[in-house]
């Protein structure tokens, strides 16, 4: 009678007599998410993070960023992505404002802007190739990050050097440069310094409190500055894989090397190294090596020498696809003028090529160096957001005598949308507007001049950053076409319907809702 009275023990009930659940008692080894991951297989890989590894992540992340309650990081990732919890939880601990979005629709770098002012965010987070644009973006106008956003958080790919000091150079927001797993809390180490001149790598940065980072090769630690295999220990390694005991066995392995009983380490299958600052730098992937004649390599050794040449913007390496005996180089030039038309591949010769060359012998050895070499005006990527590389070869198989003349010099507007893909079947003519400007940007941004006006903007590999850049590219060319969303692509995802939409009634024709939409809120 005296439990029931007071709510306590199995038979509890409240004043009316109805059944009281005694209140649940959380345990810091209780699941506190379910992230499923589809990797590059496809296939849905449930990580179990518990509650302890998420309260340490938090806490260690405000502790790093030195976040405080004046803060307010503004959310911008996807809801089924990890990077939602770096938003939210570390903001939280801290007593900082989340600044949430109305809706979820993509913000191309214009909306991000001005978003970021007008709620007085100072704080956010974006994957490297989405600040990539934004960077583009602000340097194409002369302008400056908002005055109160202190810190962007940027991580998700290799970082290039050069956009890296240019940022440090131009921007009063700081960057911090973070790579982490979702098998092992989102983020694990941080970089936020000043990135010396003759770094050739944006450091990865040091390990978060709670984290354990050690460089192994064959299950031992090499020496600092030696290249091996990541591999993360720590309280904030995941349960495992939901329901698949053999990948959780086989990432989540004993580690030999710790002291405490029953230790694990998580084996990343990432390249690195330390560095003589102790920071830690990314390589590649093991999975990425390639052999040459016999030799092991990892591509990104020579890609990463190929951009120190300030002509090249970007580059990828892999075998010939006919042989695998020589290695092709496919690079985009940091200048668009000297970029050929989207869809095209120029094989590099004589003096060209030397230049690009002769540095790579300097530090590379001879079956190292690439042999042949093109320049391409983008790096297509297949569905899963990796370069397609097998379109690149299709591009290079295409290449006749005529080709290596089309190095986009002499053109007027560079990259104008009448310049912008070659005829294909049902093309409109110059003076069908603005469906001739759509489809020469369509084409453009995707990379296919064969593109017609009834195909697909999805369909043809676009995805939001596609579609982001396409939207400020229409924009330049289109005064009907300022205002428009990301989101108008869903409704019109062909350049004949979205030019129509354009012809007819401007952005709001195709526009879910009008720019002037309801504000952001704060949790």
């Amino acid at each position: 009678a005296c439990g029931a009275a007071t709510g306590e023990g199995a038979g509890a009930a409240d004043a009316g007599g109805h059944p009281v659940r005694p209140p649940a008692r959380a345990a810091g080894h209780d699941v506190a998410y379910v992230l499923f991951t589809s990797g590059s297989t496809g296939q849905p890989k449930g990580t179990l993070i518990e509650r302890d590894s998420l309260r340490r992540f938090a806490a260690a992340v405000a502790e790093r960023l030195e976040l405080a309650a004046g803060d307010r990081w503004l959310q911008v990732a996807s809801l089924g992505f990890d990077v939602l919890i770096e938003e939210v939880f570390p903001a939280l601990v801290a007593g900082a404002a989340v600044v949430c979005r109305a809706d979820t629709r993509a913000l191309d770098a214009e909306e991000l802007h001005a978003m970021i002012a007008r709620t007085g965010t100072t704080v956010v987070e974006l994957s490297t190739q989405y600040w990539l644009e934004y960077a583009r973006w602000l340097d194409a106008r002369g302008l400056t990050t908002p005055a109160g956003l202190r810190l962007v958080v940027v991580g998700g790919e290799r970082m290039d050097p050069r956009p890296y000091r240019d940022w440090q150079a131009r921007q009063p927001a700081r960057l911090a440069h973070v790579y982490g797993l979702t098998e092992c809390t989102v983020s694990s180490t941080f970089y936020t310094g000043l990135l010396p001149a003759d770094a050739r790598e944006v450091p990865l940065g040091t390990p978060l409190r709670d984290v354990e980072i050690s460089v192994r090769r064959d299950g031992r630690p090499v020496p600092q500055g030696e290249w091996g295999e990541i591999h993360i220990g720590g309280p904030l390694l995941a349960r495992g894989f939901l329901d698949d005991a053999a990948a959780t066995a086989r990432r989540f392995v004993p580690d030999p090397l710790s002291a405490v009983p029953g230790a694990r380490v998580y084996t990343t299958g990432d390249l690195g190294r330390i560095d003589a600052d102790g920071n830690l730098v990314f390589l590649g992937r093991l999975d990425d090596q390639v052999k040459i004649r016999g030799h092991r390599l990892e591509p990104a050794r020579v890609e990463r020498a190929l951009c120190e040449d300030p002509a090249v913007e970007q580059a990828v390496v892999f075998p010939d696809p006919t042989t695998g005996t020589v290695l092709w180089a496919f690079t985009v030039p940091a200048d668009p003028e000297r970029a050929p038309l989207p869809g095209e591949a120029v094989r590099l010769t004589a003096a060209e090529r030397d230049a690009l060359v002769a540095p790579l012998e300097e530090q590379l050895p001879d079956w190292a160096v690439p042999r042949v070499l093109y320049r391409v005006s983008v790096l297509p990527k297949n569905p899963h957001g990796k370069i397609d590389k097998r379109r690149l070869s299709d591009w290079a198989a295409v290449v006749t005598g005529t080709a290596a003349t089309g190095t986009g010099a002499g053109r007027t507007v560079p990259g104008s949308p009448a310049t912008a893909g070659t005829a294909a079947t049902g093309d409109p003519g110059h003076g069908d507007e603005p469906l001739s400007t759509v489809l020469g940007l369509f084409r453009e941004v995707l990379g296919a001049p064969e593109l017609g006006p009834d195909d697909d903007f999805f369909e043809r590999g676009g995805q939001s950053l596609i579609a982001m850049r396409l939207l400020a590219r229409l924009r330049e060319f289109l005064p009907s076409a300022a205002g428009l969303r990301a989101s108008a692509l869903l409704r019109c995802p062909t350049p004949r319907l979205l030019a129509a939409a354009l012809a007819t009634a401007g952005p709001q024709a195709v526009t879910d809702r009008p720019q002037a939409a309801a504000g952001p809120r704060e949790a």
